[in-house]
């Protein structure tokens, strides 16, 4: 199967590919590559390989780069309010207007599979006895989780041969090639190893976690998954639901001396658990991999130097500047 992954450099992209790749896809990634290619140059050159750096604002890059393709894996995204908050209308047009020229570069191309990766952010703050499941209401709080919204609703409202299927994955912790540590577990097991002050708000919220292998194992399970009863559907994706407080349980167990401050202020209002027993049940998807193998994987990755220097800035979301993300005219392709 001929796959195309939009976004495939990224944090989890790097991961999906790889995963592909070692499951026998072929694979072609189109990447803006706002952030660099490096987390895939280990398979430039590979016959069943290619890199094409396009930007999804680009139809027409899209339709090249989609001819031959059996399959769409929908990555590619500002992700996160941080680098969604330097652009609001880049957010828009990259993660609602991006995923439109997606879905029509596929339709065009006579894809059959199509794989649409969200957040479980769209859920933003749920009642304390609540497990958001995927009927629940979805209440986005931030650019970001408005703009994964809009695009979920434009491609459930499609009536076309192509299987749909949305993904909302919880936040991604683990080790990466296309490392970011703006993330809380893997911010909280640097800090840990460093020695430096973990602070905490709002340590009663809950959050849903997916290990970023369980992330890509996901992917590869849903483009060969039978579609009969899973076709323009959503789908949560969730490995364990944490307290940051229980978090940070976690980090002393492992780190006793760890410096930890738990405050009650709450500069991020996002505050739910969600159920993946959908995908249990009718994907037949368990994932296989827990925070706390995340936290000990990335702790111990920087305690081994893994990362040069692990207080890098370009280890998140943001880009070195604004104009990265602003669409460039004279994109062309390269393999």
């Amino acid at each position: 199967m001929k796959v195309l992954v939009t976004g495939g450099t990224g944090y989890v992209g790097s991961i999906v590919v790889s995963h592909l790749l070692l499951a026998d896809f072929e694979v072609v990634v189109f990447d803006q590559l706002i952030y660099g290619g490096l987390s895939l140059v280990n398979f430039l050159g590979q016959p069943r390989f290619r890199l094409i750096w396009g930007d999804v604002r680009d139809l027409p890059q899209l339709q090249e780069a989609v001819i031959g393709c059996d399959a769409v894996v929908h990555m590619a995204a500002l992700v996160g309010e941080g680098v969604c908050s330097l652009d609001a209308q880049a957010a828009s047009d990259i993660n609602f207007g991006g995923t439109k020229n997606v879905w029509e570069a596929a339709q065009q191309a006579g894809v059959r599979r199509f794989i649409f990766i969200s957040t479980c952010s769209n859920y933003g703050i749920t009642s304390p006895n609540v497990i958001a499941d995927e009927t629940t209401p979805l209440n986005p709080l931030s650019v970001y989780a408005k703009t994964k919204v809009a695009a979920e609703e434009f491609l459930l409202a499609q009536h076309t041969s192509i299987d749909l299927i949305v993904l909302r994955l919880g936040t991604i912790c683990g080790v990466s090639p296309r490392m970011r540590f703006d993330l809380l577990v893997s911010e909280m097991a640097r800090a840990a190893v460093l020695g430096h002050l973990i602070t905490l708000f709002a340590p009663d919220a809950y959050r849903p976690f997916l290990h970023i292998r369980d992330a890509a194992a996901a992917v590869a399970h849903c483009l060969h998954v039978d579609t009969a009863q899973s076709a323009s559907k959503v789908f949560n994706i969730v490995g364990e639901n944490y307290q940051k407080r229980q978090l940070a349980d976690l980090v002393t167990k492992y780190f006793p001396q760890a410096k930890i401050d738990i405050s009650g202020g709450q500069p991020d209002l996002r505050d739910y658990k969600v159920s993946s027993q959908r995908a249990v049940s009718e994907l037949q998807f368990v994932p296989e991999h827990t925070v706390e193998t995340a936290l000990l994987e990335t702790a111990n990755a920087v305690r081994m130097h893994v990362f040069r220097d692990p207080m890098w800035n370009g280890y998140s979301a943001i880009p070195d500047s604004v104009q990265a993300i602003r669409k460039r005219p004279d994109a062309s392709q390269s393999s």
